[in-house]
């Protein structure tokens, strides 16, 4: 119910009357008192510009050479995140932070992207690898900017520029081309589940989660309505698949991210079935139920 109630914040508001702006205006106020702010210190380190910002400019080297195991000390971190799992999680974490310590900055900007990596390549292991970025952030807190980094640049270092279309049988490098389509569909998944465990371990804001959302809903509204192609269809899936992932994520606390999808989704939902020609009905099921999951109270 309060996401519900908190969702009025992104529609759209009235305009109040003459008369009841002369009323709001008579009414007395009342200086309040004054009580100084208690300093909070951020749980995650606030992003700098790209363009000052080293690891942008090694990132993409460190992504094309992610399962390169060139190096003995990133060969056993390699092996470390293979094994890790509930049961051996405290003790491969702590392993992990011992070779970390051993690094210079650049290393653990390399253990990091595999991590990450990981991550959103196998969706299942995204809340474990959660997990693990907060042990190791906890005793190296600049893995957490690394991973607001990869956020940030996880568009264009993972190519997410055009949607994959499920090929034709009938199409030349079907077997490569079925490949590719479900790794995109993995790795966007993954990239979900993994932003939005994150989130709710407080590892990045909620800035981060809400700026993915917002793009994904405005392109949504703007893909449903135009004239149905396999390529509309599909992007149209991938989005609702996207909002449906981070939708059973998160916890009845992130009001403002819950509000967020009963709000814009419903909207889209309501328009009518023939305004919306590309939006099949896996797709329309999927938003009714990421719309569900964050109405539960």
């Amino acid at each position: 119910m309060s996401a519900l109630v908190y969702s009025v914040r992104f529609d759209d508001k009235l305009e109040l009357s003459d008369e009841l702006m002369k009323n709001i205006s008579k009414l007395r106020t009342t200086a309040a008192a004054y009580r100084p702010v208690r300093p909070v210190r951020p749980k995650y380190v606030a992003r700098k510009p790209l363009d000052d910002n080293w690891r942008a400019k090694v990132l993409v080297d460190y992504v094309r050479r992610v399962r390169e195991t060139d190096d003995p000390e990133y060969d056993n971190i390699f092996a470390i995140f293979n094994k890790i799992a509930v049961p051996t999680l405290n003790t491969l974490s702590d392993e992990a932070i011992k070779i970390l310590k051993k690094g210079d900055e650049r290393f653990r900007l390399r253990v990091t992207t595999l991590l990450f990596d990981r991550a959103i390549k196998g969706s299942v292991y995204a809340g474990i690898m959660a997990d693990l970025a907060v042990k190791l952030n906890n005793v190296i807190p600049d893995v957490a900017e690394d991973l607001q980094t990869h956020i940030q640049l996880f568009t264009t270092i993972y190519d997410m520029s055009e949607t994959l279309v499920y090929p034709s049988s009938t199409e030349a490098g079907y077997d490569d081309k079925l490949i590719a389509w479900s790794k995109q569909k993995d790795v966007r998944r993954g990239y979900a589940r993994f932003l939005t465990h994150l989130f709710t371990r407080e590892l990045i804001s909620g800035h981060a989660l809400q700026d993915s959302m917002q793009k994904v809903i405005q392109d949504l509204g703007t893909t449903v309505v135009q004239p149905k192609t396999a390529q509309t269809e599909e992007n149209v899936t991938q989005f609702a698949d996207f909002l449906y992932e981070i939708a059973k994520l998160l916890k009845p606390t992130a009001v403002e991210l819950r509000g967020l999808i009963v709000s814009r989704v419903e909207q889209i939902l309501k328009v009518p079935r023939e305004s919306v020609p590309s939006m099949n009905m896996r797709s329309r099921f999927k938003l009714e139920d990421a719309v569900k999951c964050v109405k539960v109270c």
